[in-house]
């Protein structure tokens, strides 16, 4: 006979089991989506291919732990989320699957398998295109976003510009000449 502790155990472990299931399914990288953003859906692979679009628009040096500073993906997508209208977020998004088809035809692979040269390149001639679709609407938007990012990053404003709070110093006792 078994006993009714025994049976509660069972069902506590069978109830987490079913409770898990579809989380364990789905564990596949590609298909889960980012839990940063509440309007957009963007999966671990195209948040890579985020980050490589920002990295080859400005290539970003090391940091004092050796290791690259490529945040301006995640601004770019935070702002896309939090900024834009719905429709301007779907248009970006079906530019987002289109810059991958595009890459993958265009670029003869995917766009994270590219090397530097080829992204450079690529990046260029869809900067130079004149079409109205939504990999250009995608690209110049993430263009965009990716150089405000980078232009009002710490690493920047306090590196790169110099950026001081105080215009000046205050020099208090300082002779005037007679401009006479």
């Amino acid at each position: 006979m078994i006993s009714r502790r025994t049976v509660l155990k069972q069902m506590a472990f069978a109830t987490g089991a079913i409770a898990l299931a579809p989380s364990l399914v789905s564990c596949e990288s590609s298909s889960r989506p980012s839990p940063l953003f509440k309007n957009i859906l963007v999966t671990e692979d195209q948040d890579e291919m985020l980050a490589l679009i920002s990295e080859t628009i400005i290539p970003m040096p090391n940091t004092a732990e050796g290791k690259k500073d490529n945040s301006t993906h995640e601004y770019t997508a935070r702002m896309i989320d939090d900024c834009m209208s719905k429709k301007d977020q779907e248009k970006w998004l079906q530019g987002l699957n289109q810059f991958a088809e595009l890459a993958k035809t265009q670029g003869k692979s995917d766009f994270t398998k590219m090397d530097t040269a080829s992204r450079v390149k690529f990046l260029i001639d869809l900067d130079a295109s004149k079409e109205e679709k939504e990999v250009n609407f995608f690209f110049k938007t993430m263009k965009g976003y990716t150089l405000r990012g980078y232009t009002t990053s710490e690493y920047y404003l306090t590196n790169i510009r110099d950026y001081k709070i105080l215009p000046g110093k205050f020099k208090g006792c300082v002779p005037v000449s007679n401009p006479s």
